[in-house]
């Protein structure tokens, strides 16, 4: 599972791009929010800012005094990391059983101070920063917020990204439809890939997906290891290092038999699910004959004597778990090539 950071400054917008993700189907992990809710669900934390900041900062009913907990922690850089020396592990105990519910390729985490903190960045993969001119960041939260514009100011300059090397840089400084382009464009070139004519549904490249001989199921390409390959089961979303003997197949350089010649995987799930809709396709535990019925029915023209019913039950297989935990919206070999390109 990869994990993807959205970062930027008070008023860059980043909040906004978040929405967006979550429009997209990627699920969204609000630090700042979760935060907050753990004040009252995190005893030990509450007593930790209890004893850092006053007594008084926890009221007759036991909840926090979020309005005095900000004017005490806010008021110097050293009572702010203060705070956050407390806060952040809660928040990354938090964030890893969060992570660990959530059956998507890819989750974000929203937050303004991961980036800049060594054990966030030992659960993040990609950075995506999110900015905007400064005049138009003040302008942005002194309206959304209420404030005063020098107390805003005053927060933003507290605000470092000193040492952050962002894997992409999205300007938030146009309309929402340029906004949104420009965040395509930003996770194709960290190789997220999103369809824009279906938001809700992510598109698998078949070439990060492999099928490892004497591994059940499927398993996403993640990165190169000096001895090996990392990659990541689709169903149970477990990271494994498949060595140098491993036998490895890309599902984009499998195909089938016809009788036309050789029919690529990818238009094979691409007719199998015209025929099946929403359906699943039968299990390779279903009987043979019901199995050979789908492909009788979505490649009529299968070669009998070279396409057997062993490869039929490996492809219902295959079929039924890129529906159930990837997509079966394909990503086209030219979008693949120019996502590439852009990385070099």
């Amino acid at each position: 599972m990869m994990v993807l950071l959205v970062t930027g400054g008070i008023g860059s917008g980043k909040s906004v791009v978040c929405r967006m993700l979550e429009e997209s189907g990627i699920p969204v992990y609000d630090s700042d929010s979760r935060a907050k809710s753990l004040y009252d669900k995190d005893p030990v934390l509450l007593g930790e800012v209890k004893s850092l900041f006053g007594d008084d900062i926890v009221g007759a009913e036991g909840r926090l005094d979020r309005k005095l907990l900000a004017s005490r922690a806010f008021a110097s850089v050293e009572a702010t990391a203060s705070l956050n020396a407390l806060v952040h592990p809660a928040v990354l105990r938090d964030f890893k059983s969060w992570k660990e519910s959530q059956l998507s390729s890819v989750v974000v985490i929203e937050s303004a101070l991961a980036g800049t903190i060594p054990q966030y960045r030992a659960v993040i993969d990609k950075v995506l920063l999110v900015d905007a001119p400064e005049e138009l960041r003040l302008d942005r939260a002194s309206r959304r917020d209420g404030c005063d514009r020098d107390a805003v100011a005053a927060r933003m300059h507290r605000q470092s990204f000193e040492g952050l090397e962002p894997d992409a840089v999205l300007v938030n400084d146009g309309d929402k439809d340029e906004l949104r382009a420009n965040l395509v464009s930003a996770l194709e070139k960290m190789s997220i890939f999103v369809d824009n004519n279906n938001p809700n549904k992510m598109k698998t490249d078949l070439s990060r997906i492999l099928s490892v001989s004497g591994y059940r199921g499927l398993y996403l390409y993640l990165a190169q290891a000096r001895n090996g390959a990392i990659a990541e089961s689709l169903s149970e979303k477990k990271r494994v290092l498949f060595d140098l003997k491993s036998r490895i197949s890309t599902l984009a350089d499998i195909a089938i038999f016809t009788e036309e010649g050789e029919l690529r995987l990818e238009e094979v799930f691409e007719k199998m699910h015209e025929v099946l809709g929403e359906a699943d396709a039968p299990t390779s535990k279903a009987p043979a004959e019901q199995i050979k019925a789908v492909f009788e029915q979505a490649v009529p023209t299968y070669d009998a004597d070279r396409f057997y019913v062993s490869h039929m039950k490996k492809v219902v297989d295959w079929y039924n778990e890129l529906k159930n935990y990837a997509s079966l919206d394909f990503l086209k070999e030219g979008e693949a090539q120019e996502a590439a390109e852009e990385q070099e």
